[in-house]
């Protein structure tokens, strides 16, 4: 589904309840948790891989991930980058099908779960940060939060312990970073 389709589906969750979203070509299940943690109808991002018990990743786990992919295999992790381009635009991930494909010798999680996980947590963004959410953002739309640091890490600019030390103090990243990236 894409951002428009999910945003009703899930600001309409009762409070506590878990909706599994996408299952993962390796079986791994993104579901989300209305919580109301940070606003009303704020929610959690969880995980489900194989036997283990569901764990809620942040936004940490995805860029050190696309760190790994962008450092093992860049011609791969650009075409990730890419598809997170179009996620941001309200495309579709079930959509994107050549990401299922893409190969990492190093990663944590399959490309298409953290295109499923990345979209979620932008949509949470726009939940807390947008014009029904009881934060203000620093940058608009609040999914563009999230899309920046993912430019980030693409840029190969920095080592990941300055991204995430941005990331988790919750400074936004650099305004160069607001523009979109493109590949040939």
């Amino acid at each position: 589904m894409n951002l428009t389709a999910l945003e009703p589906i899930i600001w309409n969750l009762d409070k506590q309840e878990r909706k599994i979203i996408y299952t993962s070509q390796d079986g791994t299940q993104v579901s989300v948790t209305r919580t109301d943690k940070i606003c009303p109808h704020d929610f959690r991002v969880g995980l489900v891989i194989g036997a283990r018990n569901e764990f809620f990743p942040t936004h940490i786990r995805l860029l050190f991930d696309l760190y790994l992919k962008r450092i093992s295999n860049k011609r791969n992790a650009n075409k990730l980058f890419c598809a997170f381009e179009e996620i941001y635009d309200d495309a579709n991930p079930n959509d994107l099908t050549e990401i299922k494909n893409l190969e990492f010798e190093m990663k944590l999680d399959h490309a298409d779960t953290n295109l499923y996980y990345g979209q979620l947590l932008m949509l949470e963004q726009e939940f807390n940060y947008g014009s029904r959410g009881c934060k203000e953002g620093n940058v608009s739309p609040p999914r563009e939060f999230l899309m920046r640091f993912i430019r980030w890490i693409a840029s190969g600019d920095e080592e990941i312990d300055r991204i995430v030390m941005v990331a988790v103090r919750n400074f936004p990243p650099p305004k160069k970073y607001e523009m979109r990236l493109s590949y040939e």
